[in-house]
């Protein structure tokens, strides 16, 4: 997925979604903070959550892999936590496309910054786990791709997983048996760098342009082509960032912006209205370049935005 944001702050974020404090509107910490039994604590960056209700997390900058486990009453606030199978050798993104498929493996494609790398750099790696064996499998890109970088990335409706080339119009879908490759996604209208797919209730998948305007599109998984989804009406792209785009229960999709902005997309009539702008505060304007949202359980989007000098974090629903 898009949209980057300090590997414990997204823990947090899918904690507090997870756990029964989520109506308290309240932040508790870990009884058992990031740790193995034995191995020094480690940064979390991307944290998934497993169809087993366990919890894989990534240790920033390393190919080191654990997971969180809730304690029998199903609570992560006192959960403990396990090492898992690392990446394979020469494989560490920091920013990629990850999914948890419909079987339970876990897949992460490409990335930016291996191994802490800089200046950036961009690979084509990839791998798919199993909870099962506690192993990873290396993954071969897309035949002919330069790139995969920090690439979007969906489960379609029909449990396919789609990948996106960030610095062109190429898409792919994988077939998770074989792990082979298939073209698709004619007629993108700009490059997929730095935008999000957000899966509507008809099973396209929605995008906001970064580089062309107002420009919303709708990847239709029949054709296999993109059409325009009209104008978001206000601007969402700013600096080349957009901000997330949550499907709501409704089918409504709340789209934020990197501009301060905010839009709403009706997928029953495919139309966009405004939504409400993010306040100013003492810092300034508040935005969300590449941040994190998630939808709650009451079908609201708890979202975090900041100002473009940087902290602190403002939490909103």
């Amino acid at each position: 997925m898009k949209f980057r944001v300090n590997g414990l702050e997204m823990l947090c974020l899918a904690l507090f979604l997870m756990s029964n404090i989520a109506g308290a509107q309240s932040w508790n910490p870990l009884q058992h903070q990031p740790c193995s039994p034995g191995q020094a604590c480690f940064s979390p960056g991307t944290a998934l959550l497993l169809t087993d209700g366990t919890v894989i997390v990534q240790g920033t900058f390393t190919g080191n892999w654990y997971r969180l486990t809730p304690d029998d009453s199903g609570s992560y606030v006192n959960g403990t936590w396990s090492q898992a199978a690392s990446l394979p050798a020469g494989y560490s993104p920091l920013y990629f496309a990850s999914a948890v498929l419909p079987d339970g493996r876990v897949i992460v494609e490409g990335g930016e910054y291996n191994y802490g790398s800089s200046p950036l750099t961009s690979t084509t790696l990839g791998a798919i786990y199993s909870p099962i064996s506690d192993e990873w499998t290396p993954v071969p890109p897309p035949p002919g791709w330069c790139c995969i970088s920090d690439a979007q990335s969906a489960v379609l409706a029909n449990g396919q997983f789609m990948l996106a080339n960030a610095y062109s119009t190429q898409e792919a879908l994988l077939d998770a048996t074989t792990l082979t490759w298939t073209p698709t996604g004619t007629g993108k209208a700009d490059i997929n760098d730095e935008e999000g797919w957000t899966l509507l209730p008809n099973k396209q998948l929605l995008t906001v342009d970064a580089r062309n305007g107002t420009n919303s599109e709708v990847y239709i998984p029949a054709s296999g082509k993109w059409q325009s989804a009209g104008s978001t009406i206000v601007p969402l792209a700013a600096g080349l960032e957009v901000g997330p785009a949550v499907l709501r229960p409704d089918g409504t999709v709340f789209a934020t912006g990197a501009s301060g902005f905010t839009a709403i997309y009706d997928s029953s009539t495919g139309t966009w209205s405004a939504g409400p702008s993010f306040p100013v505060s003492a810092q300034g304007q508040l935005v969300i370049n590449d941040g994190p949202a998630a939808l709650l359980i009451n079908g609201n989007v708890l979202c975090a935005a900041s100002s473009n000098s940087g902290p602190p974090s403002h939490f909103f629903e």
